[in-house]
């Protein structure tokens, strides 16, 4: 285990985990029983310059990171495929999502709690200790048996309502997660999609990202905070 993280920490990753997926459905997991949860932490001098939204130079922070993610999931995939195991790696960025919800068969975020790398936000974002919401995702997903980190079932946000109020789109309601609560109790998707569609457009970027409930986050703040302590 320690020698997997040591390959991939070495390779960009900035928090790894180890997830027991055998209470999932086996379908979503592909039959395989376990994840390997990859988070890499956004630029933080960037994400302080999304305050009013997204921008050009955050769409290529977006992208750098998710094709960094997809670099070092294949690289775990083929350690783990040599190592006589089976290993599939999922995109960071999944393109096909479901028309019903707007959602994938196994979100990241999913995995990383399960990783124990941190909770799921009242934004539905995932929220770490250590970089707040700056950070993007991939899994791993393997046949290989492995000591699983210590899964987190609920949220630290408390009463905070900081992303809530940011929110262009209105799609935060404001509830704490906690581990079996449906995605749709604490988050409209499809106000979010919306509302992010008409921003990127009037600034001419591709990509369907927004940031403000990122940037609002104190955990993100911290990140932030600290970053400029020693250097970006």
């Amino acid at each position: 285990m320690d020698k997997i993280k040591k390959i991939l920490f070495d390779k960009g990753a900035s928090l790894v985990g180890f997830a027991d997926l055998r209470d999932l459905p086996e379908k979503v997991r592909f039959n395989l029983n376990y994840g390997i949860s990859i988070g890499i932490r956004l630029n933080p001098k960037i994400i302080e310059g999304i305050q009013e939204g997204p921008n050009k130079q955050y769409q290529e922070e977006y992208l750098r990171v998710n094709q960094l993610l997809d670099q070092i999931a294949f690289t775990t995939k083929e350690f783990l495929k040599n190592k006589s195991y089976q290993a599939i790696a999922l995109a960071a960025t999944v393109k096909v999502i479901s028309n019903y919800n707007l959602s994938t068969l196994l979100p990241h975020k999913t995995v990383a709690t399960k990783a124990g790398l941190g909770w799921i936000g009242k934004c539905a974002l995932l929220i770490t200790k250590e970089f707040g919401s700056a950070i993007r995702l991939t899994t791993v997903l393997t046949n290989m048996v492995l000591n699983e980190d210590k899964p987190v079932e609920y949220s630290f946000c408390g009463k905070c309502q900081s992303c809530q109020k940011v929110c262009p789109a209105n799609a935060i309601v404001g509830k704490n997660w906690k581990k079996g609560i449906k995605r749709d109790q604490i988050y409209d998707a499809f106000s979010c999609q919306k509302a992010i569609k008409e921003m990127v457009e009037k600034i001419r970027i591709k990509e369907l990202i927004c940031g403000r409930c990122i940037i609002a986050c104190p955990w993100t703040k911290k990140y932030i905070a600290k970053s400029k302590k020693i250097s970006y």
